[in-house]
């Protein structure tokens, strides 16, 4: 097991785990609260129709949040795909321009990859390594017209990259509407108390349990999908395991990515572990087995024990 220090970008520590997972304990709470609750005999009549007009209304501006949030998450499928695809030619090609030069376009795709994939959300942590591979052009062998055409389309090739990783910056880092999201929550929350207070037999009593659930659900998982946690993630896992598979370095998995990925046994893997002492990711190169787990599990705690060893005593 050999351990690693990656200084290329400092981490905060993440987890596997998602918003939309509250909806289970938020369903207990309605269930509680509506049985400890009393039932209000509100003297308004139109109260249905208030709960039809806010339905229609809340739905519409989540529909339109949906509309946009998979706009985005289209737009970044094909440009991860046009991504991958652009790295994979940069690569082969510099491999006509000499072994130093193909070395270093080897290293700064590694860490390109692996930065990207562990701050998936802000696309900017790569822009580093297109400045690093610009300034080290200057390393290209270039003795035959075979290489000078090579070095044509290399640039080319990279000026391609540029426009696309661009792109993919910009949409990491946009979110949705902070206008609509706020409107569906004022809606969502106004017809929940509505469905309390509508509230009179054991049919009206189960609505009001089990559509407050569905509205907060859908609140966090609209803000799952504007965060990127769910959808397209798995996909930027694939494009970077092809890229980690063609370069010929061991795959790199931040550590709370574990739980969505199949590791194959007796094979290596790079797994990124976060030091809360030095705030920092430190890759750990290990085994698949069925040690695996206690592996990993001996380095966090590693890593557990100096920080808490670090703090002064009181």
């Amino acid at each position: 097991m050999v351990i690693e220090e990656n200084s290329f970008q400092t981490i905060k520590k993440g987890m596997n785990f998602y918003l939309y997972y509250w909806t289970i304990p938020v369903f207990f709470f309605f269930f509680i609260l509506n049985y400890y609750s009393r039932n209000f005999k509100v003297a308004f009549e139109n109260i249905g129709l208030m709960i039809s007009v806010l339905s229609f209304l809340f739905g519409f501006l989540v529909n339109i949040n949906f509309s946009m949030i998979q706009s985005r998450v289209n737009a970044l499928k094909v440009d991860l795909a046009v991504e991958t695809g652009r790295l994979v030619t940069l690569f082969y090609l510099s491999k006509r321009l000499g072994d130093k030069f193909h070395e270093k376009i080897k290293n700064l795709i590694d860490d390109y990859t692996i930065s990207t994939l562990r701050d998936y959300e802000d696309y900017s942590v790569g822009r580093n390594v297109f400045y690093q591979m610009n300034q080290d052009l200057e390393e290209m062998e270039i003795k035959t017209d075979f290489q000078r055409m090579i070095a044509g389309s290399f640039l080319s090739g990279l000026s391609d990259w540029e426009q696309i990783r661009e792109r993919l910056e910009y949409l990491t880092g946009k979110r949705a509407e902070w206008s609509l999201k706020f409107a569906a929550f004022i809606l969502g929350i106004i017809l929940i108390a509505l469905l309390f207070l509508n509230r009179a037999d054991t049919f009206t009593n189960t609505l009001f349990i089990i559509l407050s659930s569905v509205i907060v659900f859908i609140f966090l998982i609209v803000e799952d999908y504007d965060n990127l946690t769910i959808g397209d993630y798995a996909m930027n896992i694939s494009n970077s395991e092809q890229i980690f598979d063609l370069i010929g370095r061991d795959r790199y998995y931040p550590e709370h990515l574990l739980g969505r990925v199949k590791l194959e046994n007796g094979r290596s893997y790079r797994i990124g572990v976060y030091d809360k002492k030095e705030k920092k990711e430190k890759i750990i190169k290990i085994t698949y087995g069925p040690k695996f787990d206690m592996k990993l599990a001996k380095v966090t705690h590693t890593f557990w024990r100096k920080e808490k060893s670090s703090k002064p005593d009181n």
